[in-house]
């Protein structure tokens, strides 16, 4: 029985790849703290982020579909719609140089991690989005 008052955080994965939302699942399995919410496709993730409000986004940026966007444009797209959460985002790709990596940075994106996804540096990056997520919350009220 949950805690009174107590609310699971959220984050909510948009990824088009079963086996990494699986793999993200393991990962979470034993985190009763946390509420992992999925979306395939880049529209659906819009509408769950406006209506579930996730302390966290996870996005895999080399989405397929006819909406493939860089790493700029995604984020003006998340950001610029007045219905979207302030969440922190972290951004998957497949693209680990140098470039992609400071791009994705400089785009404003959280943290930029890479595929195939790493148990340690994923749950670093988790863990510092969430707290971040709960002092920009702590300031708002």
């Amino acid at each position: 029985m949950p805690k009174t008052g107590q609310r699971r955080r959220r984050l909510l994965y948009i990824e088009d790849h079963a086996e990494s939302v699986a793999r993200v699942q393991r990962l979470l399995a034993g985190r009763k703290d946390l509420l992992l919410l999925h979306a395939p496709d880049l529209d659906l993730g819009i509408k769950l982020a406006r209506s579930k409000r996730p302390e966290v986004i996870l996005i895999n940026i080399d989405l397929r579909g006819p909406r493939e966007l860089g790493a700029s444009r995604l984020l003006a797209l998340l950001r610029g719609d007045p219905g979207m959460p302030a969440a922190p985002i972290l951004v998957l790709s497949a693209d680990a140089t140098p470039n992609a990596v400071v791009k994705g940075l400089e785009a404003g994106y959280f943290h930029y991690l890479t595929q195939p996804l790493e148990a340690e540096p994923f749950m670093e990056a988790l863990e510092y989005a969430l707290e971040f997520a709960a002092l920009e919350q702590a300031e708002q009220h």
